[in-house]
């Protein structure tokens, strides 16, 4: 039986990490009852992408802000927002391991996807949107987005040096929220340049986005070779 629809679009920073969730639990789920069966359905905001049409009236009716991700089980129950989403479907396994071994582990992970959701990823989306025309442009805007952007940045790149995950020595929810905000970056923005100045998060970007789950919901990783330019 199917565990029921998540609601995305692709590249979505807020919907990739639980698109990731959802398969993860597929492959290292303990048991059967905890290997969701989830359909991942395409859902778009009409201020994401006008041309799509938006979501209708069916989908505001069960989720008010138009937004995504979304799920909605077979027996009625919905839910939206980024965290509680993935909340949800990291603990249909009772034994994962994506939101850490302790509850000071969980309140840390937990910190990092709010961070990531609310401070990391709205700078990374100011420098990006003038860069492909979403907003006005001039060296001073691109200069000020830049290093707004950097001062989130550095507050990761601080936190990853010298370890292979920000909490504890396995993948968590942490992980998945920031690549996930860090992503959107490295598609318009965080250029060849931009890699050799952060090789904390580069190295931890590059090991993590490689794995055959994201390369399955967000395509192989890539470096573009100039702010707004072509991947390598």
């Amino acid at each position: 039986m199917s565990f029921g629809k998540l609601y995305y679009y692709p590249k979505a920073p807020r919907a990739t990490q639980c698109l990731y969730i959802a398969e993860y639990n597929k492959v290292n789920a303990d048991g059967l009852d905890a290997r969701l069966d989830v359909e991942f359905v395409e859902a778009w905001p009409i201020k994401v992408d006008a041309s799509k049409g938006g979501v209708g009236a069916d989908y505001l009716s069960k989720f008010p802000p138009g937004k995504v991700p979304a799920l909605e089980r077979p027996n009625g129950f919905t839910l939206y927002e980024c965290i509680p989403v993935s909340v949800y479907l990291a603990k249909q396994n009772p034994n994962t391991k994506l939101l850490g071994t302790t509850l000071e582990d969980e309140a840390t992970i937990l910190k990092w996807a709010s961070f990531a959701n609310s401070e990391l990823l709205p700078p990374i989306m100011a420098w990006i949107n003038p860069v492909i025309g979403k907003g006005p442009s001039s060296p001073e805007i691109l200069a000020a987005a830049e290093k707004s952007s950097e001062g989130m940045v550095s507050v990761v790149e601080k936190a990853l040096t010298g370890k292979k995950f920000l909490v504890g020595d396995e993948l968590t929810i942490a992980d998945l929220f920031v690549i996930a905000a860090i992503a959107r970056g490295y598609q318009f923005v965080f250029a060849k340049e931009w890699t050799e100045k952060h090789t904390a998060i580069h190295d931890w970007y590059w090991r993590i986005k490689s794995d055959e789950i994201w390369k399955k919901i967000d395509g192989e990783p890539y470096v573009l070779d100039v702010v707004g330019g072509k991947p390598i």
